[in-house]
């Protein structure tokens, strides 16, 4: 690994031999120019301790506006790391925030694009290819702020949607806050609200496209990887995104049920607005049996690691053990893949659950408040 700082020289163009190390993998604008090289002032605090920036309201009256930092792993895809980063600095989003880029890898041109872009970016890169969880763990150590924004690199801001997410964690219960996202495909939300059952032995997902059209804020069983709006602190008291889900999906659920059994919540946010070209990443790398092996394998893999209730567990065992023989006898082996790879970590779930704190909430506490109107806030 190691730690870059961009030098004068070609304007425009910023080659990975125009770098010089410093420390690590941290990849820094050059000296005197941006975030990281700008001395750091005191600047102004508010009650609970965090960064405030001063701007100037339509009236002239100079108000406070909470800083936060902005994460955005990736890989290889330039071009949507330069097409997100340009939304967020179109909107002014940029401005007000810590812009931390985690190049996970790739051989491709991400620093260029990342600091034509914005020059006052962070860049961290990694040696290898280490999957999307490592990615934003790496981001969320080296994120300066409190409150931390996870983007995925194929999302893209249409407007300001930054103070709607930070309002809440004034409140010390909140983990994390979803914005109301929406697919680039058709428009449509997804992703933003969402409840869950156990069903069948497996937590099964329901996207609240009706719900999270109306207006008013909600509980949602979990912050979405893709984008939202977390506690530093929390994300890593629970040791952030767990690697056993790896290369990708589930991390984001796993995190947010833990942190429930923590008594912590999270908030789905309607009036903070995200457009998410959904796969557009995972898709281009990976076939349509790959993925939906490895998403089976993590579904089981949630229910070992996180669910403590009797009751489900042995719904768990009996279904699993039918759903195996129905698909062996039909021929079908994405499934019965998916569980022989999920024993395969059974050593690696057990250390987890062995070390784990006992829940202050239970299952169906978190299953139950986060279930439609339950959920609802006033």
């Amino acid at each position: 690994m190691e730690v870059l700082h961009r030098q004068k020289g070609i304007p425009g163009r910023f080659p990975w031999s125009s770098l010089q190390p410093v420390h690590g993998d941290l990849f820094v604008p050059e000296a005197g120019k941006g975030l990281a090289g700008r001395k750091r002032s005191r600047g102004a605090r508010g009650r609970s301790g965090k960064a405030l920036r001063v701007t100037a309201d339509s009236d002239g009256v100079m108000a406070q506006r909470e800083r936060c930092s902005i994460v955005i792993p990736t890989w290889n895809a330039g071009y949507l790391v330069e097409r997100c980063l340009r939304s967020l600095k179109d909107h002014g989003e940029s401005d007000r925030a810590e812009i931390v880029v985690v190049d996970d890898g790739s051989t491709a041109d991400t620093a260029e694009r990342t600091w034509a872009t914005c020059p006052d970016a962070v860049l961290v890169r990694h040696d290898g290819n280490r999957g999307f969880a490592a990615a934003c763990n790496t981001g969320m150590s080296r994120a300066s702020h409190e409150i931390v924004v996870l983007l995925n690199n194929d999302v893209v801001a249409t407007g300001p949607f930054l103070d709607p997410l930070l309002s809440h964690f004034r409140d010390e219960r909140v983990f994390a806050v979803n914005p109301r996202v929406y697919q680039a495909e058709d428009g449509r939300p997804g992703g933003g609200l969402v409840r869950g059952a156990m069903h069948c032995g497996l937590l099964r997902l329901r996207w609240a496209e009706r719900e999270s059209l109306r207006d008013g804020r909600a509980l949602t069983l979990y912050a979405n990887g893709a984008a939202m709006a977390v506690s530093r602190s929390k994300y890593l008291a629970l040791g952030g995104f767990d690697t056993l889900y790896a290369p990708f999906y589930s991390e984001d659920l796993d995190l947010s049920y833990r942190a429930y059994q923590r008594g912590w919540t999270v908030l789905y946010e309607p009036e903070s607005r995200l457009t998410h070209e959904h796969g557009a990443t995972i898709g281009a790398r990976h076939d349509r049996a790959f993925i939906d092996r490895v998403s089976a394998r993590n579904r089981i893999l949630f229910v070992w690691r996180n669910v403590r209730d009797l009751r489900y567990l042995a719904s768990h065992v009996c279904w699993m053990m039918a759903r195996f023989l129905g698909a062996v006898l039909k021929g079908d082996l994405t499934f019965p893949r998916a569980l022989m790879d999920a024993a395969r970590r059974v050593d690696a779930v057990r250390s987890r659950r062995r070390t784990d704190p006992d829940p202050v909430t239970t299952d169906r506490e978190i299953l139950g408040s986060t279930s439609g109107w339950a959920a609802r806030e006033s």
